[in-house]
């Protein structure tokens, strides 16, 4: 999908196409409440754990060798003649599969660690499978879908129901094609239809399928053993900065002798004397 120059009517034609306004409103409330959402519960600093960047680290070059085993699957798949041809389907078939479950990494970490965790290993997955020089709206789009599923993976849970990642990866990719696809496809094109849209998103059968499938196989027990100290957990507090950390033990105090907890003496308040002289 390649970006069209820049339109310097822009602002002119979001004022007067209603659809490319209100989609575009509603992508950018949806983008904010997601990513909101996130950073309130201190879901971002599970990226400063090496063992929650490397999870992040490792799905994104998971990704990135499926993409690429699927262009050469792709390649190898057209035939150069017809004695080929059915070797050519072949691999074909097998590259279609390989390019659906490219993106299935970044949806367990994403769905494991929450929104801002999929905004980071949106972006630094797009910055590694660009077509050109800098990604482009398709990138910007996965991006949207996996910061979306980390705010739906808050409730339902995967970690509490095994086909709450496949609910949450369809209602994602729902929420950002409706919004935010439905806005570009109106800037580019005039006009939006179910049929470009089901195109430009993807969406065949054959990729729901293998999604679905590989997302029930992860069940929440092995979320809880692979992505642990996770913000989004059912058990983890809302806002990590505030907690309050219970103060050290005095290093000087011994079984005989500890220092005495300080009290403040009681406030009394002073008598006042009469004011009457003749009382």
């Amino acid at each position: 999908m390649s970006v069209p120059p820049v339109d310097p009517l822009f602002w002119q034609r979001l004022a007067d196409d209603p659809i490319l306004f209100y989609s575009a409103c509603a992508a950018l409330i949806l983008a904010l409440v997601s990513l909101g959402t996130g950073l309130a519960r201190g879901d971002v600093l599970v990226l400063f754990r090496p063992r929650g960047a490397l999870s992040v680290l490792a799905a994104v070059a998971l990704g990135f060798a499926l993409v690429v085993a699927s262009e050469r699957l792709a390649a190898a798949g057209a035939p150069a003649s017809a004695a080929a041809s059915a070797a050519g389907w072949n691999a074909g078939w097998a590259a279609e599969v390989v390019a659906a479950a490219a993106p299935l990494p970044l949806l367990v970490v994403t769905l494991a660690f929450g929104p801002s965790v999929g905004l980071v290993s949106g972006v630094l997955f797009a910055a590694a499978t660009a077509r050109g020089a800098f990604p482009g709206v398709a990138e910007a789009l996965f991006a949207l879908e996996l910061t979306v599923l980390g705010w739906l993976a808050i409730y339902p849970s995967p970690r509490a129901a095994r086909w709450a990642g496949p609910l949450d990866a369809a209602f994602a990719h729902a929420l950002t094609w409706s919004t935010a696809g439905v806005a570009w496809l109106t800037f580019r094109d005039g006009g939006v239809t179910v049929a470009a849209l089901a195109e430009a998103s993807g969406t065949r059968p054959l990729s729901l399928i293998v999604v679905t499938a590989c997302l029930l196989l992860v069940g929440p027990r092995w979320y809880d053993a692979a992505f642990p100290r996770s913000r989004i957990a059912l058990d983890a507090p809302a806002l990590a900065w505030r907690q309050v950390e219970e103060a050290p033990p005095d290093p000087f105090a011994t079984a005989e002798w500890r220092p005495h907890a300080r009290r403040r003496p009681e406030l009394v308040p002073p008598r006042l004397s009469h004011d009457d002289p003749n009382g």
